[in-house]
């Protein structure tokens, strides 16, 4: 039987009526790029489909590690507060362990150097008479004109760590401010020579300064060779506790 075809529409109800002449039409038509194009597509589309499950797999994963590590970040910064605080902690403690040590060894140097009075004088060019105690240098102040002097000035000089009275080589009377430390410093000159200032000035007497130490600040050097403050060092043996 001979099909006659007028129309698209005749073409179309030919395949129709014989779909195997499609594929031949489609062969005849198309290249095979283009034919295995729908197939490849699914393709594509199956393997981007596993390459999307992978990456959410991968993300899922990624999230998961950022979620252990900002835990322990989180537990790290704990550890460091903690860790901060002991140390702090320690720290106070050390330095109220420093400041314990400072008073005893101040203490232990002042007892030394009040059984060397008499040679802090001699040394110094003068003859020992005695040690005057918080009450004499209480009785001294009541006795003079303190006008202008601060209370904490006068409270300090009534507490110095030493006044000592004494003769000169022609037997006139004066005094020896001293101030005691086991490392002597620039706060222990600035407190002797303020204290001789106030000595002269209550008594009309001279009055020198003095520091006494196992050691010294290299810093009040200067004081000391220039013979503004005497320089008495204890010997280590008098700090050897008996």
């Amino acid at each position: 039987m001979t099909t006659t075809i007028h129309t698209i529409e005749d073409l179309i109800r030919i395949i129709d009526d014989h779909p195997e002449w499609a594929d031949a039409l489609r062969a005849r038509l198309l290249t095979r790029e283009l034919i295995e194009l729908p197939e490849r597509f699914n393709q594509f589309v199956a393997e981007m489909n596993s390459f999307v499950a992978e990456m959410n797999s991968f993300v899922a994963e990624m999230n998961s590690f950022v979620a252990e590590m900002n835990s322990f970040v989180a537990e790290m910064h704990r550890f460091v507060e903690a860790t901060n605080r002991r140390f702090d902690a320690l720290e106070n403690r050390v330095a109220a362990i420093q400041d314990d040590v400072g008073i005893l060894k101040g203490a232990h140097a002042r007892s030394a150097a009040l059984r060397e009075t008499p040679f802090i004088a001699s040394e110094m060019g003068f003859r020992w008479v005695k040690d005057l105690t918080e009450f004499d240098l209480w009785d001294m102040i009541n006795d003079a004109d303190t006008s202008g002097i601060p209370t904490n000035e006068l409270r300090s000089f009534r507490r110095a760590d030493l006044i000592i009275e004494t003769t000169d080589q022609n037997g006139n009377p004066c005094y020896i401010a001293v101030e005691i430390s086991f490392t002597a410093n620039g706060r222990d000159t600035s407190r002797a020579l303020r204290n001789a200032e106030f000595l002269t000035r209550f008594t009309g007497k001279q009055a020198f300064s003095a520091v006494v130490g196992l050691r010294r600040d290299d810093r009040i050097r200067g004081l000391v060779e220039s013979g503004e403050v005497f320089w008495y060092q204890l010997d280590p043996e008098v700090m050897e506790a008996e």
